[in-house]
């Protein structure tokens, strides 16, 4: 048994891979909206959203390297994506408001995920646990930064 193998592999697995998966489905997911808003918010908020994607992407790229480090199978084909539970959105389109709200929505679910995974990664590796909460950080700090442009809330 490696060293690696203490880690109990098959345990963070299933964390790790939805992870990866969510993170995959928010980049594609902001490309849509990139390329799809409409309004005076056009450019920064077109702008942002390349900054999101790259944490995004970034992220993904670390946690499925971890998935193949202990082991295990990174899978980032489209199929995955069914199980992501980041929200759909509509095709066409869309506002500047409306872009900032599913922005902030797909954010949201995808920390759940990643929020779900590090909790209980912190019992089984800190290695992974740490590498899931680089990628927490910086997505927490867009959803912030995309929040704030909705206003102030009651």
């Amino acid at each position: 048994m490696t060293s690696i193998e203490h880690h109990h592999p098959q345990k963070q697995a299933p964390l790790l891979q939805a992870c990866v998966t969510a993170t995959i489905d928010l980049a594609l997911s902001f490309k849509h909206l990139h390329w799809n808003i409409r309004g005076p918010r056009f450019r920064s908020v077109h702008e942002f959203l390349d900054i999101v994607i790259e944490h995004a992407r970034d992220g993904t790229d670390e946690i499925a390297e971890r998935l193949v480090t202990i082991g295990m199978p990174a899978e980032g084909q489209r199929t995955e994506l069914d199980k992501s539970p980041v929200p759909a959105i509509e095709s066409g389109f869309l506002s500047d408001e409306a872009v900032l709200k599913h922005a902030v929505a797909i954010l949201d679910e995808t920390i759940k995920v990643l929020r779900d995974a590090q909790g209980k990664l912190g019992d089984l590796d800190a290695v992974s646990e740490d590498i899931v909460i680089g990628t927490l950080a910086n997505l927490e700090k867009d959803l912030w930064m995309l929040s704030s442009q909705l206003g102030p809330t009651s």
